[in-house]
C-alpha cells in the first residue's frame, strides 16, 4: 500500500468541512437569473450543476460536450481547439458571431468589439465556467440574450486549466462552499497559470497567447473565487483605469462601463465591491488591487486591451456564485454591447498611439497605490475572537449582523516604473528563448541581416539579489541596480530589432526594461550573465595587481578608501584581489552587462542599414 494511498485514507476519515457565509440574503438564495435560464431551457441541456441542484460541477469532458452540443445545435458557434495541457487534454474555445465571423481577420471586418470569457485558470475556483455554459445557452438556444450578438462576438474558453480541473477533490479549497468536488489551483506541473502571462512557462498560456494575439479581444472577463473574512460581498472587482491603461481604454472603462456595471448589479441584488489589496501608502485608505502583466488584467492592459477581473466570494454557496458569474458576464455584455462602437474605437486608438510612440516619450510601466483617495463604504459583518482551545489565539467568529464602515479607497496611482522609451532595442540571436518569447506575445522584430559593431551605450545590472525561495518554479531576481556605460558591441547577424513604435510596444518595454515588474531579466531569462566563468590563481595575478596599483594612482586611492572603510574586505585577502581582477582587462567584459541594447536615435540610422524584415 503506498504511502499516497495511506494518507488519502487518514484524510478520508474526516469529512469535508464546507464553511458558510453568515450573509447570504434571500435574493442571494433565489438567484433568480439562474431559475429563469434554467426554466427557459429544454431539459436535456442543463449543466452538470443545474441537474444536481448546484451541488455538483461536471468534468472537463461534460463542459466540452455541452460546448459541442450548443456548436451542432447553432450555426453561430464554432468550437476551436486552442492546444493541449500538460497532461494532453485538448482545450477549446467557443467562437460565436451572427456573422460566422470565426476567424480573427473575418471578426476584424465586421468592427465589432471581440469579448473573451475566461473559466477555470484557477480551476478549483469554481462558479465561472457553469455560469459560462448557461450564458451561452442563452445566446445560442433560447435566445434570451441573441440581441448581444447585434453588436458583439463572444469567445469562451471552456476551462483554462484543464488538468487542475481533472485533479479532483473534496479537501482541495477549505475555504470554499462548494461544489462537493472540485479541481485544484494550479496545473499538473503545479504552475500558477495567473502568473504565467508575461513568462509564458506552461503549454496552457502558450496555447492561450495564440488566441489572444491573433484575437486581441476588447474586453476579457476573467472568473475567479476569492479567499478572506466572511463579509456581506457576493462578487469584487477590480479593473485598470488609471495610468497602466492606454488612457482611450481607460476612459472607456470608467465612464461607459463601470458607472454601469456596479448600479446594474446592485438593482438585481448583488452586493458589489472592490477588490482590495491592501494599503495607501500612508496606510491610512484601502486599496484597489494593481494587476502587473503576469495577471490577467494587467497583462490585458499592457495590450492594450480591457479587462475585468471577477472574483465572487468562496464562502457564498456555488449556487450563489454562479448566479454572480452569470449576471456580471450579463451586465457586462449589455454595457459592452450599449457602447460597442465607443469600445472598439478606444482599442483602435489605444494601438495607434503606440504605434505612433516617439523616443523619449515615458511610458507608464507600474505604478503604487497613489495620492488620491475617494469615500468608500466597505460592507463587512460583526464578528467576534474567542480564544481557540486548539491555537491558543484569537479567531474569528463571524455574525450574520452587518456592518457599514466608511473607509477611503484608493484607486489612483502614483508612478513606480516609467522609463523614458528608445527608439527600439537590439537582441543578440543567442538569447533565443527571449526572441521566441517576444513573437509569442505578437511583439513585432526586424531582422539584423549582417553583423553590427560599433559603440553603443550598455547597461550594467549591480547588486543583484535573488529570491530566497523559488517562485513559479523560478528563482526571481527580486533588486538590482544599473549603471550604464559605453562599449563597443558586436551584434551577430540573425539578432533582432524591436521597435518601440509599434501597437505591442508598450508590452515590449515591459518585457525588455530589466525595471519592468514583470521583465525577462526579474523572471530570470538572463541569469547566466550574472556568473563568472573564469578565475585566477593567487600566485599568478598578485604580481599583475601591485602593477596595476603602481600605473594607475587613481585606481589606488579607490583601492585604499575601500581598504579604510570596509574591515571585512581589508581582512579577506581574496575579496582584495578579486576587486583588482575585476578591473583588470582579464575579467569578462560581458558579466554583468544586460545583453540587450537600447538603440537611440542617433544609432538607429546603423541599425536599419543592417535590418531585414520579419
Amino acid at each position: 500500500m503506498s504511502l499516497c494511498f495511506l494518507l488519502a485514507l487518514q484524510m478520508a476519515a474526516v469529512p469535508p468541512m464546507p464553511p458558510q457565509s453568515q450573509a447570504e440574503t434571500a435574493t442571494m438564495q433565489a438567484a433568480q437569473s439562474l431559475a429563469e435560464s434554467t426554466m427557459a431551457a429544454p431539459k436535456d441541456l442543463r449543466t452538470h450543476a443545474e441537474a444536481t441542484g448546484y451541488r455538483e460541477t461536471g468534468s472537463y469532458e461534460e463542459a466540452v460536450a455541452f460546448y459541442r452540443r450548443l456548436e451542432k445545435l447553432s450555426p453561430l458557434a464554432r468550437l476551436v481547439p486552442l492546444g493541449e495541457t500538460g497532461e494532453g487534454r485538448t482545450l477549446y474555445a467557443l467562437i460565436v458571431s451572427k456573422e460566422k465571423a470565426f476567424t480573427p481577420e473575418t471578426a476584424r471586418r465586421t468592427g465589432k468589439p471581440v469579448v473573451l470569457l475566461q473559466n477555470g485558470i484557477h480551476a478549483g475556483e469554481n462558479g465561472g465556467k457553469d455560469a459560462a455554459m448557461m450564458l451561452l445557452r442563452d445566446v445560442l438556444v433560447t435566445k434570451r440574450h441573441a440581441a448581444w450578438l447585434d453588436h458583439a462576438i463572444l469567445i469562451s474558453i471552456v476551462v483554462f486549466n484543464a488538468d487542475g480541473h481533472e485533479h479532483v477533490s473534496g479537501y482541495n479549497r477549505i475555504n470554499e462552499n462548494g461544489p462537493a468536488k472540485m479541481g485544484f489551483r494550479v496545473n499538473a506541473n503545479r504552475l500558477n497559470l495567473n502568473r504565467d502571462y508575461i513568462k509564458a512557462g506552461t503549454p496552457e498560456m502558450r496555447a492561450w497567447l495564440k488566441l489572444y494575439t491573433a484575437w486581441l479581444p476588447d474586453f476579457l472577463v476573467d472568473n475567479h473565487v476569492t479567499d478572506g473574512s466572511d463579509n456581506q460581498y457576493d462578487v469584487t472587482i477590480a479593473t485598470h483605469t488609471e495610468q497602466d491603461i492606454a488612457p482611450e481604454v481607460g476612459e472607456w472603462v470608467a465612464k461607459k462601463y463601470l458607472a454601469r456595471l456596479i448600479p446594474e448589479m446592485e438593482k438585481l441584488g448583488h452586493v458589489v465591491g472592490w477588490y482590495i489589496e491592501g494599503r495607501g501608502r500612508n496606510g491610512d485608505a484601502l486599496a484597489v488591487m494593481t494587476a502587473s502583466p503576469r495577471y490577467s488584467t494587467g497583462y490585458a492592459a499592457a495590450q492594450n486591451r480591457a479587462a475585468l477581473l471577477v472574483e465572487t466570494h468562496s464562502l457564498k454557496s456555488f449556487k450563489t456564485r454562479i448566479w454572480s458569474h452569470y449576471d456580471i458576464m450579463a451586465v457586462s455584455l449589455d454595457a459592452i454591447c450599449a457602447e460597442a462602437k465607443a469600445l472598439r474605437a478606444a482599442s483602435l486608438a489605444a494601438d495607434q498611439r503606440y504605434e505612433a510612440l516617439k523616443p523619449g516619450e515615458k511610458v507608464f510601466l507600474e505604478g503604487a497605490p497613489g495620492d488620491k483617495s475617494e469615500p468608500y463604504v466597505q460592507r463587512l459583518l460583526a464578528f467576534e475572537r474567542p480564544v481557540s482551545t486548539v491555537s491558543g489565539g484569537p479567531v474569528a467568529r463571524y455574525s450574520s449582523k452587518p456592518v457599514d464602515q466608511p473607509v477611503q479607497l484608493v484607486r489612483s496611482l502614483a508612478e513606480k516604473v516609467a522609463p523614458a522609451a528608445p527608439a527600439g532595442y537590439l537582441v543578440p540571436r543567442q538569447w533565443n528563448e527571449v526572441i521566441e518569447l517576444l513573437h509569442l506575445h505578437g511583439i513585432k522584430t526586424q531582422t539584423i541581416n549582417k553583423p553590427l559593431k560599433r559603440k553603443m551605450e550598455v547597461m550594467r545590472v549591480e547588486n543583484v539579489r535573488w529570491a530566497a525561495a523559488p517562485f513559479e518554479g523560478r528563482f526571481q531576481v527580486q533588486s538590482f541596480s544599473t549603471r550604464n556605460a559605453t562599449q563597443m558591441v558586436e551584434i551577430p547577424a540573425g539578432s533582432v530589432y524591436v521597435p518601440a513604435a509599434q501597437r505591442a510596444g508598450k508590452l515590449a518595454m515591459q518585457i525588455l526594461e530589466p525595471a519592468a515588474p514583470d521583465s525577462a531579466v526579474r523572471w530570470g531569462f538572463f541569469q547566466s550573465v550574472f556568473e563568472q566563468k573564469e578565475y585566477f590563481s593567487d600566485y599568478v595575478f598578485e604580481p599583475y595587481a601591485v602593477e596595476m596599483l603602481k600605473q594607475d594612482a587613481a585606481l589606488k586611492a579607490e583601492f585604499d578608501a575601500k581598504v579604510q572603510s570596509d574591515a571585512t574586505f581589508a581582512k579577506n585577502p581574496r575579496a582584495r584581489l578579486l576587486w583588482l581582477f575585476q578591473r583588470s582587462p582579464y575579467f569578462e567584459p560581458d558579466k554583468d552587462t544586460y545583453p540587450v541594447l537600447r538603440v537611440t536615435p542617433a544609432e538607429l540610422p546603423a541599425v536599419t542599414s543592417a535590418l531585414g524584415s520579419r
